[in-house]
């Protein structure tokens, strides 16, 4: 090869490397740019997010929620908890409140799902309000603090100022005027004030005295809430449609059909079932076992027509919040709850079983 031709292809091979180092610098600055829209964008929804959400995210102290009830910060003492499964679902939290040496009261810490915490995953899944009587077991105040708000679909500070003033007896016997509408969250936050307003009387005045002014019922925070109107396919290949059912009571069973000692249960509530009329209540099993053999351990227990659903994954039973077994659902007329409790022949289970046949 001459001289020449040396040279130029010399110059030909230093002009390509020029180029491929230029267009890796090109692909460089371009994939960093990229990245960079891309941590822009991502920061951008996040920051949306938390503009859009900020207000379910927003938590307060327990410290703060006494001083924006009482307009100071008392001393805190006698921590314990308040319970008593005879009578009441929950139990609470509870501590004395002191003021310069003397109590004035005490709080209770009332937690329950927070309804607002589908809407995005940063926002707590339970929430807790701070409850304060006073030593007459009048309410002070009612105020959530973590978070410090949520989703009510009512006036929230309409209902959360009507608490304040109300009386032990009002709120137990369920005359205190406070206005729930259609919102199932105003509702078991309502009945969750009853419990906790409930255990404070006991514990103050005793078991006899609450008995004689709550007439004997066991309290659920649920009760009154509106049943999920949920659609499936029976045993038979009908679609059950639980809106349908509006002018009937529903028996709700979940139930495991592999379980030996919760299809005794079943076989015992059974027995009891058969001493009331039954005519106007749809029964339905929710079986846990994808085998419809499984499912007649079941409904066999139960009155004739009984509608038998195959729900192995329980996404149904835990939309109707039965996924327990056994657990049961006692529905009113127009998809209202009665009782959800356990499905065994406990004293709770069958006294609400009683009075939700008897009831007209």
């Amino acid at each position: 090869m001459s001289k020449k031709k040396k040279n130029e292809s010399k110059h030909s091979n230093k002009n390509n490397k020029n180029v491929r180092s230029f267009d890796k610098r090109r692909i460089l600055v371009i994939a960093a740019i990229g990245v960079s829209l891309v941590v822009v964008v991502v920061l951008g929804i996040l920051f949306g997010k938390s503009l859009v959400y900020g207000k379910y995210l927003k938590s307060i102290t327990k410290d703060e929620a006494r001083e924006a009830i009482l307009g100071y910060k008392p001393e805190i003492a006698n921590p314990k908890v308040l319970a008593n499964p005879l009578w009441i679902a929950d139990s609470f939290a509870v501590e004395d409140l002191i003021k310069e040496g003397s109590k004035i009261g005490e709080e209770a810490i009332i937690v329950m799902d927070n309804p607002s915490a589908s809407k995005y995953k940063k926002i707590p899944k339970q929430a807790s309000l701070l409850l304060i009587v006073d030593n007459n077991l009048k309410i002070l105040g009612l105020r959530p603090f973590n978070p410090s708000y949520f989703d009510i679909t009512i006036d929230s500070n309409k209902f959360f100022d009507d608490f304040k003033g109300k009386d032990p007896l009002s709120i137990i016997k369920q005359v205190d005027g406070i206005y729930t509408g259609s919102s199932n969250t105003a509702t078991i936050i309502k009945n969750k004030v009853r419990e906790a307003m409930s255990l404070f009387y006991i514990e103050k005045y005793g078991e006899g005295e609450f008995n004689s002014i709550a007439g004997n019922s066991f309290i659920s925070a649920d009760k009154g809430t509106t049943v999920e109107a949920i659609q499936a396919i029976d045993i038979n290949g009908n679609t059950v449609d639980l809106s349908k059912f509006k002018n009937y009571k529903l028996f709700i069973l979940g139930g495991n059909p592999g379980c030996g000692g919760c299809v005794e249960s079943v076989k015992r509530l059974g027995l009891e079932i058969a001493k009331y009329d039954t005519s106007s209540v749809k029964f339905i099993v929710l079986s846990f076992s994808p085998e419809k053999a499984d499912l007649e351990k079941l409904t066999q227990p139960l009155p004739q027509g009984a509608i038998g659903i195959l729900d192995p994954d329980r996404k149904l039973a835990e939309a109707l919040k039965v996924s327990s077994s056994p657990y049961i659902a006692l529905v009113d007329k127009d998809l209202t709850l009665f009782y959800r409790g356990p499905g065994e022949p406990m004293k709770e289970t069958l006294d609400n079983i009683k009075a939700f046949f008897e009831g007209k």
